[in-house]
């Protein structure tokens, strides 16, 4: 199948991304016949602009070269010549064929109306599982060399070899009837297109060739989300056996060094599950915590035929913890165990609605929608978990109501009453979460199993929360409650929806099952009409939701800050009231049609109608959910202001006329709520995190928590100090002399000693902002100077991913990254790439977000003072997490600038100094930072 087309494949470089303003620098094209190449083009172009020193470093085209070029018009005239009527093939061919046909038209010279093949959308079909699309990355899995990324010709002929592969790799993996199915949703989403044809010539090949194409796929792509560790003669070791000099890990590893402090962590948390306490314990960077609390859990289950549940922020450190640490210990430890990583309900397929969408997905989808379900059906094939986050195709924010109509969800699941039970993704994973030792997950889930009375997770006696320092801000939103338009509007789509001239949902099929049933005329009659008196309610009433939204989405538009709007006092809110009144008689109606629809089926035979239980449960499924939105909103019809924060939100469509609005409703204290609903349920739980105590006491995030109110003796706490040595590898300075930054001459000041002390450095530099406000000042005032000096100047929220961002600051050793929120912690850069950390400001919480403002209120209504409760340990934590970033190996060196004189004048500044273990240094005038940085980064 390699050899199926001759084609022409086409790369271009530009100067930037705006088809208008940037140019064209080089054009590479190779004809391939016969699955080889044949001919090559090649030309640089000379642009009539500087050429950014970020495009000169990515594609390593020197000024002489761009000098000598062709003129644009010339370029493109020979181009044309050269692919003739050929087809095309481009990797991100709307960028490289959109490019062209603009200067075409520019140059008064013929569009390209070739048929064109784009290598990363047939990628991202047939490739779900590859780290992302890039062309480097698709060209790394076959094996391809990319050496000469980045220049046109280079990855022209890589992406023709891409598309070789492509073909075998379709020829030996995809079965005929998978192609059928990916051809069949192309057709969908858009007849007669250049994708269309390439489907179809694969399909006539495999057709015509069918007899000889192979039996069984040759890869085995996705990862499983269950580890089973067994072990026949097992043998019970110490902790000191383990970690110790001459244990387990030093056996196995060469140059293995003794932690003591991890070796000291993993007793504690051995001894905490022992005696079913609580332990608070902090271990900082270096300790290597994920071991220390993985060995001993693994022990003590052994010992106790106990479930352990380890509960993370982020997806990293959940996939670092179960797909590399887990196989470690499962390597050295002859310890038998049984783990599985474990997500939300959503994350995973409904193998009931991907049957039925799969066979009607015209009626299921739009075609807007279908363009993301044809990333899907590969990845379905192959999977081994059903979980659609290691779908790297398959883009959850711009493919979220595609997602919706296939993902599992709690209402209408028909459990072991589904005819795919045995094949549901889900259930499957529960199973195997059920009979493990260790089960993986994130906060989320396990804030949400609390909430639902443990029907996620079932029983289990111990916790390890990891990443702890993120609980108290995550907890009040997920035990709060978030309702918008696309709740009510997705739930309606589920009950009914027409697509064209077809009815699907709940009561379409319902209607369709009682049409076809045995029971009698008059029950089929009385049965048809309540579906369609309550289709007909929903079609009539449900505008309600759209105005309401709507309404809310502009009222936070005209009052409110950064997209949100806090709701003080209701008589500021009449449209609130009005409308969620209609919305409970709304649902008052709608769950009275419902009720009686389940009425009217208990009262047949199950064996007269078919697929009765599947019917009974949809019902019961709506009239729970039903039950829940009527929860949540009479909650927001008479909402408790004291004890909770409610507030409005809105997000960008580019849809004016969206209903846009969000209603959040939140606790504003989780203590009570955490004894309540998880501490009184569980033996033993593990805290543990970098940064969780603040001047070496727990109090603050115990008091957050709600552990204070344990009786005593049943919280023990725990500092295990990094082992790096602080005093020798890093120093924080701090400009004194910076105006304070509330001043209006703080932004250029701060810009000045940034700008120099980054010139001066000349090492890798992060700079931490609070507020995207700031962030883009700098960047805007710096790019033109850092361009001329030929300083890469990387910059969060400039359409490059978090990922990328990192990728290309870890690459480039002398750049400059400006980041805020994301970037203050989980961001790990060793070496030289981070030598100098600038903070712009001390990291205060915003008074203003609702959450926040309204908890500030509810501590002065008590008595205390909100800054020293609450604003403070909050920035002190942060400013740890921010310091963190700079030291992350016994090798680093580097320095904290800190921006913020506050450290030098406030009462609070000494807390700031006393929170961090390196030495803290204030500056009282800009020479004396500058002459500082000179003689540390001397030698660098």
């Amino acid at each position: 199948m390699n050899k199926l087309f001759d084609f022409v494949a086409l790369d271009i470089e530009t100067t930037g991304f705006d088809f208008q303003n940037d140019e064209i620098i080089e054009i590479g094209a190779v004809k391939y016949k016969e699955g080889s190449a044949s001919e090559q083009f090649s030309v640089f172009i000379k642009p009539e602009k500087e050429v950014p020193l970020f495009i000169k470093q990515l594609t390593h085209i020197t000024d002489e070269q761009l000098a000598g070029g062709e003129k644009i018009r010339d370029a493109l005239k020979s181009l044309r010549n050269f692919i003739g009527d050929k087809i095309l093939v481009c990797h991100n061919a709307s960028f490289d064929i959109g490019f062209l046909n603009v200067k075409l038209q520019d140059c008064d010279l013929p569009r390209i109306s070739n048929r064109i093949f784009d290598t990363l959308e047939i990628s991202k079909i047939y490739l779900p599982f590859v780290f992302n699309h890039k062309l480097g990355t698709v060209a790394k899995f076959f094996e391809l060399n990319l050496e000469n990324a980045h220049r046109a010709i280079y990855d022209a002929e890589v992406t023709g070899k891409i598309l070789i592969n492509l073909l075998k790799f379709i020829e030996e993996n995809i079965p005929l009837k998978l192609n059928y199915h990916i051809l069949e949703i192309a057709r969908y989403i858009q007849p007669d297109t250049d994708l269309l044809f390439f489907l179809e010539k694969i399909l006539e090949h495999q057709k015509k060739y069918a007899i000889l194409s192979k039996s069984s796929p040759k890869i085995d792509p996705f990862r499983n989300n269950y580890i089973e560790h067994s072990v026949e003669n097992p043998r019970e070791l110490t902790i000191e056996e383990i970690f110790g000099t001459k244990g387990v890990f030093a056996e196995k590893f060469e140059n293995y060094e003794l932690r003591e402090g991890q070796l000291q962590m993993a007793e504690a948390v051995l001894r905490n599950f022992e005696s079913d306490e609580f332990l608070l314990a902090e271990a900082g960077t270096g300790v290597g915590k994920s071991f220390a609390y993985l060995i001993p859990a693994i022990i003590h289950t052994n010992k106790t035929q106990s479930r352990v549940v380890i509960s993370t922020n982020t997806k990293n450190l959940q996939e670092q913890l179960f797909f590399k640490d887990l196989p470690t210990v499962k390597q050295c430890l002859n310890l038998p165990f049984k783990a599985t990583l474990l997500k939300g309900r959503r994350n995973y397929i409904c193998e009931k609605k991907w049957q039925e969408s799969s066979l009607d997905f015209d009626k299921s989808f739009t075609p807007f929608e279908a363009r993301h379900f044809i990333y899907l059906p590969v990845w379905k094939e192959f999977t081994k978990t059903g979980d659609i986050s290691e779908n790297t195709s398959f883009n959850l924010k711009f493919a979220g109501n595609t997602w919706k109509k296939l993902a599992a969800e709690r209402h209408f699941c028909l459990g072991r009453k589904c005819a795919y039970f045995s094949r549901c993704s889900l259930m499957n994973v529960r199973q195997k979460a059920e009979n493990s030792n260790l089960v993986i997950i994130n906060h989320h889930l396990l804030l949400a199993d609390m909430i639902s009375d443990n029907s996620v997770l079932g029983e289990y006696e111990h916790l390890i929360i990891d990443e702890a320092h993120n609980l108290p801000h995550i907890a009040p939103a997920e035990l709060g409650l978030s309702l918008g338009f696309n709740d009510f509007n997705n739930f309606f789509s589920q009950l009914f929806s027409v697509r064209g001239k077809y009815q699907s949902g709940i009561l379409p099929n319902l209607k369709t099952a009682a049409v076809k049933s045995m029971i009698d005329d008059s029950r089929k009659k009385r049965l048809i009409s309540l579906a369609e008196e309550t289709i007909n309610f929903i079609e009539s009433e449900k505008n309600i939701f759209e105005e309401f939204f709507l309404n809310v989405g502009e009222e936070v538009e005209k009052k409110g800050k950064y997209g949100k709007l806090r709701v003080k006092r209701e008589e500021d809110f009449p449209f609130l009231s009005k409308f969620l009144a209609e919305i409970i008689k709304f649902l008052e109606e709608l769950s009275r049609l419902a009720v009686q629809i389940m009425n009217e089926l208990s009262e047949i035979k199950s064996s007269h109608f078919f697929d009765y239980a599947v019917h009974t449960d949809n019902i019961d499924g709506v009239i729970k959910r039903i039950a829940e939105f009527y929860d949540g909103v009479t909650t927001l019809y008479n909402p408790d202001l004291q004890q909770n924060a409610y507030w409005l939100e809105n997000f960008k469509t580019g849809n004016e006329k969206y209903p846009n609005g969000i209603l959040n409703y939140a606790p504003l204290n989780i203590n009570e709520l955490m004894n309540e609903l998880l501490y009184s349920k569980v033996k033993s739980i593990v805290f543990t995190s970098a940064t969780v105590a603040i001047r070496g006491k727990f109090k603050y995030f115990a008091s957050r928590m709600g552990l204070d109110l344990l009786e005593n003796g049943k919280v023990r706490e725990l500092i295990v100090p990094s082992p790096f040595d602080y005093q020798k590898q890093a120093r924080v300075i701090v400009g004194g002399f910076l105006p304070d930054p509330k001043d209006k001459y703080f932004p250029s000041q701060s810009l000045k000693l940034i700008k120099k002390a980054i010139e001066i450095s000349q090492v890798g530099t992060m700079v931490l902002f609070t507020s995207y406000k700031d962030l883009n000042y700098i960047y805007d005032e710096l790019k033109e100077p850092f361009y001329h000096q030929e300083i890469l100047l990387l910059c969060q929220g400039k359409g490059i991913s978090r990922s990328a961002l990192l990728s290309e600051f870890r690459e480039h050793r002398e750049s400059v990254l400006l980041g805020t929120n994301s970037f203050w912690e989980g961001i790990d850069v060793p070496g030289e790439s981070l030598s100098l950390l600038i903070l712009n400001k001390l990291p205060f919480m915003v008074p203003s977000e609702p959450i926040v403002e309204a908890y500030l209120e509810k501590l002065q209504a008590e008595g205390k003072d909100s800054f020293l409760h609450y604003m403070l340990p909050t920035a002190l934590l942060r400013y740890r997490q921010g310091f963190g970033r700079l030291i992350r190996n016994k090798n680093d060196k580097g320095i904290v600038l800190v921006l913020d004189r506050r450290i030098a004048t406030k009462f609070y500044g000494k807390y700031f100094i006393e929170t961090v273990p390196a030495k803290t240094v204030i500056h009282e005038t800009p020479i004396e930072i500058y002459d500082y940085l000179g003689k540390w980064f001397k030698g660098f």
